[in-house]
């Protein structure tokens, strides 16, 4: 609200003695206080809506909307990574032991991005939770052995709970580059390795399927790569499926350049 919104509404409800016209002593008051209230409304009031909420607040606000919600943001953790935390465990229904309970517990340690559960894995009343860490591979001794602490104390009486750390499978790439003008084969393949790194990452234990037609956007997507052709992961040309509990990997990148 500006300042001359705030003086229309002052001087509207205004019913003291004398006039409230600029100039005047009570005018210049309801002026000052009208220039005030909209510096407050400015730096705190507006646009409260949006750091008042998970999926819009930034920063320090971001932090305390979200630990209200019981996620505590974890130690080099992005915006992003904790919103989508948070939203996860919103949209969960933890009760009795289920999945997303199992889930929860192991999300309170920091080393861990996610866990997928796997009810009955060694036969009734069993469950195996397999985690991935935050650089979207094999977690640590010492993570596992945090999550596992974690488990065995909120866990149902009874339930034989396993947290196992994802099994890396590499996933090595081959293929044909053409290059554009001023395009440099060591500069796509750094592009590339982060990329596919980071897509990896935010699929890890969401999906079993590495999408061949996915990576090879992200290799025609870098700067400098004017085409690309004979794309294969692990010698293959369609996608690959991992066994469950596994996350892929970035094994090699053998990018071959040819001329236009």
């Amino acid at each position: 609200m500006t300042k001359e919104e705030m003086l229309r509404l002052l001087t509207a409800a205004y019913t003291g003695p004398g006039s409230a016209a600029e100039g005047t002593f009570a005018g210049d008051v309801l002026r000052a206080c009208a220039d005030g209230m909209a510096q407050l409304w400015s730096m705190e009031i507006d646009g409260l809506e949006r750091r008042a909420f998970v999926s819009s607040a930034v920063g320090e606000w971001l932090t305390a909307v979200c630990a209200d919600r019981g996620c505590v943001r974890k130690e080099g953790e992005t915006d992003e990574e904790l919103r989508a935390r948070t939203l996860a465990a919103l949209a969960a229904t933890p009760a009795s032991g289920n999945a997303d309970h199992y889930a929860a517990w192991c999300g309170q340690v920091a080393d861990i991005l996610r866990v997928k559960v796997l009810p009955l894995a060694r036969g009734n009343g069993t469950v195996d939770i397999v985690a991935v860490g935050r650089e979207g591979k094999a977690p640590g001794e010492a993570a596992i052995r945090e999550a596992q602490a974690v488990v065995d104390r909120e866990r149902p009486v009874g339930a034989d709970a396993r947290v196992i750390a994802a099994a890396e499978t590499a996933v090595n790439v081959a293929a044909s580059v053409t290059l554009m003008d001023g395009g440099s084969l060591e500069g796509v393949k750094t592009a590339f390795s982060q990329g596919l790194t980071a897509f990896f990452r935010d699929n890890a234990l969401r999906t079993r399927v590495v999408s061949h037609g996915k990576a090879l956007r992200l290799l025609l997507d870098c700067p400098g790569v004017a085409d690309v052709s004979g794309f294969t992961m692990n010698g293959s040309g369609d996608s690959l499926t991992l066994t469950e509990g596994a996350v892929p990997v970035v094994g090699t990148l053998t990018l071959m350049e040819v001329k236009a």
